[in-house]
C-alpha cells in the first residue's frame, strides 16, 4: 500500500514538472512561454493556421511574424498583468485583452519614429478596425526612443541628392559603392522636417537619413528593443530599454476591463519576437503614470447623439436620402461620446464601406449664433437648418489642409450655427474607412455651451 502511495506521489510530481516545462520556466514571478506550437497558434490575415516560424538572429532564438500575421497564447486569459519581450521590425504590436481575433486593446511601435512623440500608439480594436487617426497625442501616443544603427555615412555634399521623389542614379551609386543596393524604383520621402528615408517597393528595404555634422548618415530602424507593459484595471505604462521607468501610460483603456487573452502582431512589416514573458499582477498594484499636462476642457463637446443603422450612400443624391432617414427614423439609437468628446461609429458598426446618419439636439434659452469646432474620418456631411454646411472627405489620404496625416483633432474644422429658441436639429452624415478599414469616427464641440443643452 505504501509503495502505491509513493508511485503515486512520484507520478503527480512528474506530470507537474512536465506540465510547468511546457507551459514555460517561471522566474521571479514570470512565465516565460518559448515560442512553440504546442504553446501558441499563428494565423495569417486570412485567419488560416499556421505552423510557427522560429529564427535565429543576432543569438536571440524569435518567432518570425510575416505582415498581416498573429501569434496566439494559447488557451491563457489575462486581466491584470506584466508583459516582458523583446521585439524587432518597423512595426511590431501586442494585442490584450482580446475577446476574439477582431476585439481586443492594441499597442504597437512605430520604430522609425523614434525620439519622437508618436512613436508609440495605443488604440481600441472594434470588429478588426484599427482607428488610429482618432487616438492622438498626449493621451493615447507617446514618446519613445529605439536604437538604430548606421549603415553609412555620405558626404554632406550628397545634400542636394535627398529630396522627395525617385531616389537619383548618383544617390544609388555612392549607396551601393558602400554596400547598400537599391533598386531604381526606390524613392525618398520625409516622416518628419528632420528626419527623411530611402524606400525600395521591389524589396521593402527602408533606411532612415538624417544630416549629421559629420556628413548625411543613413540608419537602419529594425533594432532589437526590449519591451515591458503593465496594465492594471483600465491603466497600462509602457517601458521601452529601461525596465524600471515607463515612458508612456494610458491612464484609461477604452474597452472594458475584462480579461482575454494575448497576441503578437505584424501589421506592415516582418517583425521578430524573443523572450516573451507574462506575469499576472494584483489588481491593487499602482501603475506608474508619465505627465502629461492638464487635461482639455471638455463641458462643450457635444456628447448624445442619435445614430441610425448603417446604410448605403447615394453620392449624388444623399440629401435626399437624409431627408428620408429622419423622416422614417427606423431604428435609431443613442450613443455617447467618450471622455474626449469622440464618437468612435466602429464601437457600433463594423461595415466601413457604410454610412450613418447622427443627430444631436441642441435646445437654447434664445436665438443666438456659435462656433461648432469638430473633425472626423472619413467623409462627413453637416447639416442644419436644412442646409449642407460643410462636405469634405480623405479618401484615406487627407486634403493638405486637413491635418497632420489626417487625424481627427477638433480644432480642425468650424462653421457657424445660428441657433433659434428652442430646438435646434444638427445632422453629421458620416462614412467609414472603405480602402483602409480603419477610421470612422468624429469629434465636435461649441466654443460656448452657455444657454444650450443637449436634448
Amino acid at each position: 500500500m505504501r509503495t502505491n502511495s509513493l508511485t503515486i506521489l512520484i507520478f503527480a510530481i512528474l506530470i507537474s514538472t512536465l506540465s510547468c516545462g511546457q507551459q514555460g520556466q517561471i522566474h521571479n514571478g514570470k512565465q516565460y512561454i518559448p515560442f512553440s506550437n504546442s504553446l501558441w497558434d499563428i494565423y495569417d490575415h486570412k485567419d488560416s493556421l499556421l505552423s510557427i516560424h522560429v529564427v535565429t538572429d543576432e543569438g536571440k532564438q524569435a518567432l518570425r511574424l510575416e505582415p498581416g500575421q498573429r501569434a496566439f497564447v494559447k488557451d491563457r486569459n489575462f486581466k491584470n498583468f506584466q508583459v516582458e519581450f523583446w521585439t524587432k521590425g518597423l512595426t511590431p504590436g501586442i494585442g490584450f485583452r482580446m475577446q476574439d481575433a477582431k476585439n481586443f486593446e492594441y499597442l504597437y511601435l512605430r520604430a522609425a519614429k523614434g525620439g519622437y512623440k508618436d512613436a508609440l500608439q495605443y488604440v481600441p480594436v472594434h470588429g478588426g478596425n484599427l482607428p488610429w487617426q482618432l487616438y492622438n497625442y498626449p493621451k493615447y501616443e507617446g514618446k519613445a526612443s529605439f536604437p538604430r544603427k548606421q549603415k553609412a555615412l555620405l558626404p554632406i555634399s550628397f545634400k542636394s541628392d535627398i529630396v522627395k521623389g525617385g531616389a537619383n542614379e548618383n544617390l544609388l551609386n555612392a549607396l551601393k559603392n558602400r554596400g547598400l543596393v537599391f533598386s531604381k524604383t526606390s524613392f525618398i520621402d520625409f516622416m518628419e522636417e528632420d528626419l527623411s528615408y530611402i524606400y525600395d517597393p521591389e524589396t521593402s528595404k527602408v533606411l532612415g537619413i538624417r544630416f549629421t555634422e559629420k556628413g548625411i548618415s543613413f540608419l537602419e530602424f529594425k533594432q532589437w528593443i526590449q519591451v515591458k507593459i503593465m496594465v492594471v484595471q483600465d491603466q497600462m505604462s509602457v517601458f521601452i530599454e529601461d525596465m524600471d521607468k515607463p515612458v508612456f501610460t494610458v491612464d484609461h483603456l477604452k474597452r472594458d476591463d475584462l480579461g482575454g487573452g494575448i497576441s503578437l502582431i505584424s501589421s506592415f512589416d516582418p517583425v521578430l519576437f524573443s523572450d516573451f514573458s507574462v506575469a499576472e499582477i494584483s489588481d491593487t498594484t499602482k501603475p506608474q503614470n508619465v505627465d502629461k499636462g492638464n487635461p482639455s476642457d471638455t463641458e462643450e463637446f457635444l456628447k448624445t447623439w442619435h445614430i441610425s443603422q448603417p446604410f448605403a450612400k447615394d453620392s449624388t443624391n444623399f440629401k435626399s436620402q437624409v431627408d428620408s432617414i429622419l423622416k422614417h427614423r427606423v431604428k435609431f439609437k443613442t450613443v455617447l461620446a467618450d471622455e474626449d468628446g469622440l464618437i468612435n461609429i466602429s464601437r457600433y458598426y463594423d461595415d466601413m464601406t457604410k454610412t450613418v446618419v447622427l443627430t444631436c439636439n441642441l435646445v437654447s434659452d434664445s436665438d443666438r449664433t456659435v462656433l461648432m469646432n469638430f473633425d472626423y474620418a472619413d467623409h462627413l456631411v453637416v447639416l442644419f437648418d436644412s442646409k449642407i454646411r460643410f462636405d469634405g472627405g480623405m479618401d484615406f489620404r487627407p486634403p493638405a489642409d486637413k491635418g497632420v496625416e489626417g487625424r481627427v483633432i477638433v480644432t480642425d474644422e468650424q462653421v457657424p450655427l445660428e441657433l433659434k429658441k428652442g430646438s435646434n436639429e444638427l445632422v453629421f452624415m458620416l462614412s467609414g474607412d472603405a480602402r483602409q478599414q480603419f477610421n470612422w469616427g468624429f469629434i465636435a464641440k461649441l466654443n460656448n455651451m452657455e444657454g444650450i443643452s443637449i436634448e
